[in-house]
């Protein structure tokens, strides 16, 4: 009977507590109160204070209370350099409720501090910061009073901070002078965005502030840091899940555990939290789960997960998340060309369809959640899977990683490291493991998070862009050694720790030098660009995964009218070319990037007219370089398996090789990406005496159709036509059909037909292509007589164009009017209807008058 009684009392107690808990649940062990309000700034010396916006930075505080003018316009950022130099303070003063003042423990916790910050609480230093990628807790109850609390943070010139560590370096390390864009190089010392300092498509304006936002927290007992949600033997049947609880106790407590899946209590469990650090683990099974597909191969479901720990006394704290289901791993392994280099998910092998994403504003605080909503859905659309976040920019916000994973979009993301070499004294190491636990912890939850990457670019810079030679034999043993520990053991250790089923890439790109073949890795491929090398050359450089190339471009004429007044819109302008970065000769040559742009256009195009077709012809002529590299990567899987353009989005308004401009507008290569990376791509390959036709698909299943190869004249007239039966295996690339170019000719001028072909699945168009036998500038083009049609329709207009003539990239445009063409840049054949839609909210009396059309004939 004695087993049965102790039995019993154990029952009769865990059911009180369990009354106990659920009858309380809604008192939070934890309360914030927002310290985001009531700021102002001043410059430091000065007397004058104005008010300021958290989160914010410094020069948007400027502008807002119009003591500077706006750094993009004109040549105004150069003017502004002395703000970055200068020492800045902002202070607030606010009260405390009682409730929170109750609370054992308060904590003032920043979210994120740039970068040098002294934080002063009633008049005693509680915090000298110096990481912005961290986020800082400090327990300040001791401190606080119920009203008239006051808090100054002096934000110390980076400049004057940093110089002493040049000054004491036991050598001096060195950047890019495209990137650092000063004489003496110091970004490398200071954990801050890199690209604040300048970059070969940023501006150079290091600013200052508190970039996110700032609360005081108090708990009661204890505190629901994080849960972390592990998954494993993930199935169509089953996933196991572990639901780590990591919890910070100031007393021994008796608590309890719960996880609810979609509001269905999954686990629950009784334990004794212990003063300090808590970290225990629930288990259960998810059975038939809905998994997490990438864009374009199924659904990408998100569970909600609700996180909670209570206890006897009726308090309770939890964390809720959105968990996509999956298995997923980079997989390396030795293969019959080197060592491979895919994603499989959910035990498919998944080709990666992407590109390189970079901060969206030089001032990040103007980031909104629709800017980044348009981003990441423009992505999308554009059928991308990945996104790399690429490591001379920010650990993005949470909305962006919400965004990823809602979308189906992976993320490649990097530690803070670009481009150059960093110091490695103990509190620099120490600083940095910090900030990796901490946004490692942040994102693993994601299930948009494929692997973290130790740096971009850090290891061929050493290797092959000259450094190493600059130093001696000492000295470089001595850094090789320090890139070991930073980016071969510290990282990977925090990651193995925290997040140890993601993969750890040590650097990008990681072959193609160092006697690391491009059959091992991944690859940034800048013989195109910088080399001089023709588009064709995509052809045979391509790697394991490509993980940067691309071209540049001009943005859009509506963005340029917004930084340049109309005696500015000329190439060598002042103006113009301080929106133009890429430059060479350690700055000196500031027409490098126009140049090469020029170069390009002669081997393809006629010389534009006018400065607006110039720009026209600027966007086209990236759109099909990247094109050429996208249909390369493509057609050569599956030992490609990954291709990532430079870059989809902008800082600022600027030449650059961005898709979509610092306003939003999608330039021609975001339509011409909508394209290639469709589930099927049609790619033709010129050789010596005919055209082979590649297909490429992503679809998980077969498709039994037809490839519909025609060639016509700009008129029209018919000069071959001809049915392919084809079988598309399922995630495959292959060749199906080759013809002799001269049964494609026949005695036709090749200067006035074009090819295209459709792959076509009874009355679906999976694909489509076209084909030019002559460069652009060698063709017989015809101004086109174009028939438009537009109705209004719910979300907007409903287009259709018919042209007489075949019109080669076709532009839509509508000045006055705000709205997104769901196509643009597109060839339009005689004889055919393209139809399209031109989304807006407004209202627009007569658009097929107010509409613009630019062709490539009308450039000339």
């Amino acid at each position: 009977m004695k087993p049965y009684r102790a039995s019993l009392a154990c029952l009769l107690t865990a059911v009180f507590f369990l009354n106990t808990t659920a009858a309380n649940a809604g008192v939070p062990s934890t309360v914030r109160e927002n310290l985001n309000t009531n700021w102002e700034f001043s410059e430091s010396g000065h007397e004058k204070w104005c008010p300021a916006v958290v989160p914010g930075c410094v020069h948007t505080d400027l502008m807002n209370s119009k003591l500077i003018p706006d750094p993009f316009y004109g040549t105004n950022e150069a003017d502004l350099q002395w703000i970055g130099k200068s020492d800045w303070l902002y202070r607030t003063s606010f009260d405390v409720p009682q409730d929170l003042l109750a609370k054992g423990n308060i904590d003032l916790v920043f979210k994120g501090l740039d970068t040098y910050a002294d934080v002063y609480l009633n008049g005693s230093l509680i915090l000298s910061a110096d990481n912005m990628f961290r986020e800082w807790r400090v327990p300040v109850k001791a401190l606080l009073r119920e009203t008239g609390n006051k808090m100054v943070i002096r934000f110390r010139d980076v400049f004057g901070v940093d110089m002493p560590k040049l000054e004491s370096a036991p050598f001096q390390l060195l950047d890019q002078p495209n990137n650092d864009q000063s004489d003496t190089m110091l970004a490398m010392y200071s954990r801050k965005a890199q690209f604040e300092f300048g970059w070969d498509w940023g501006a150079r304006l290091v600013t200052c502030g508190i970039w996110r936002n700032v609360f005081l927290e108090g708990w009661y007992n204890y505190r629901l840091d994080n849960v972390q949600i592990l998954q494993s033997d993930v199935s169509k049947a089953s996933a196991d899940i572990r639901a780590v609880f990591n919890i910070t106790a100031d007393k021994n407590t008796a608590a309890n555990l719960s996880v609810d899946v979609n509001g269905r209590e999954y686990s629950r469990q009784k334990v004794a939290l212990a003063p300090g650090d808590n970290s225990i683990p629930l288990t259960f099974v998810i059975e038939k789960p809905d998994l997490w597909w990438t864009n374009g191969l199924g659904t990408h479901y998100l569970y909600d997960f609700n996180c909670t720990v209570s206890d006897t006394n009726g308090f309770a704290d939890s964390k809720d998340y959105k968990i996509g289901i999956r298995s997923l791993e980079v997989v390396r392994e030795k293969d019959e060309y080197g060592m491979s280099f895919y994603v499989k998910l959910n035990g498919v092998p998944v080709f990666m369809k992407g590109a390189n994403y970079i901060p969206q504003d030089n001032f990040l605080n103007r980031v909104t959640p629709e800017r980044y909503g348009h981003i990441i859905r423009s992505a999308a659309a554009a059928h991308m899977n990945i996104l790399r976040v690429w490591g001379g920019g920010i650990y993005e916000n949470n909305e962006f990683y919400d965004l990823c994973d809602s979308n189906g979009i992976l993320v490649w993301q990097e530690f803070m490291f670009a481009c150059a070499m960093y110091p490695s004294d103990p509190a620099f190491l120490e600083n940095v493991r910090q900030e990796a636990i901490q946004n490692v912890v942040r994102l693993r939850n994601h299930p948009s998070i494929l692997l973290f990457c130790g740096n971009n670019e850090d290891v061929v810079g050493w290797y092959q862009w000259g450094q190493k030679e600059k130093y001696s034999k000492n000295v470089q043993r001595e850094f090789e050694a320090d890139m070991h520990e930073l980016y071969q053991v510290l990282l990977p250790e925090v990651v193995k720790e925290y997040d140890p089923g993601t993969y750890y890439h040590y650097t990008s790109p990681s072959a193609g030098f160092n006697d690391v073949p491009p059959s091992d890795g991944d690859i940034h491929y800048w013989g195109v660009w910088h080399g001089h090398e023709p588009f064709s050359s995509f052809n045979t450089n391509i790697a394991r995964f490509v993980s940067e190339y691309g071209f540049q471009s001009y943005p859009e004429m509506s963005t340029i009218r917004k930084f340049a007044a109309p005696q500015d819109m000329q190439l060598h302008s002042a103006v113009m070319l301080s929106h133009q970065r890429c430059m060479a000769d350690n700055r000196k040559d500031k027409e490098y990037g126009n140049r090469l742009i020029q170069t390009y256009m002669e081997k393809h195009y006629r010389q534009p007219k006018d400065f607006p077709s110039y720009v026209y012809v600027s966007q086209v002529l990236q759109a099909e370089g990247d094109k050429a590299a996208m249909e390369a990567h493509r057609r050569n899987m599956p030992y490609c398996m990954g291709s990532m353009y430079w870059q989809i989005d902008d800082c600022w308004p600027v030449a650059s090789w961005s898709s979509i401009d610092y306003y939003g507008n999608w330039k021609a290569l975001q339509y011409y990406a909508e394209r290639e990376y469709r589930t099927f791509l049609i790619s033709q390959v010129e050789t010596d005496d005919s055209l082979e036709f590649y297909v490429a698909s992503d679809s998980l299943a077969p498709v039994d159709g037809k490839l519909r190869i025609s060639v016509i004249d700009f008129n029209g007239r018919v000069v071959f036509s001809r049915d392919f039966p084809v079988t598309v295996e399922p995630d495959s690339s292959a060749m199906y059909v080759k013809v002799a170019e001269d049964d494609l000719v026949g005695d036709a001028d090749k200067s006035n037909i074009v090819l295209i072909s459709r792959l076509v699945s009874g009355d679906r168009v999976l694909a489509d292509n076209t084909f030019l036998f002559k460069e652009p500038k060698d063709l017989s083009l015809k101004k086109p007589q174009l028939k438009i049609t537009a109705v209004k329709d719910g979300e907007g207009y409903s287009l259709s164009l018919e042209s007489n003539t075949f019109a080669m990239d076709v532009r839509l445009s509508l000045d006055d009017h705000n709205g997104f063409f769901s196509d643009n840049y597109f060839d339009l054949c005689p004889g055919e209807t393209k139809m399209l839609e031109f989304k807006t909210k407004e209202n627009i009396d007569d658009i097929a008058k107010e509409l613009k059309i630019m062709s490539l004939v009308d450039s000339y």
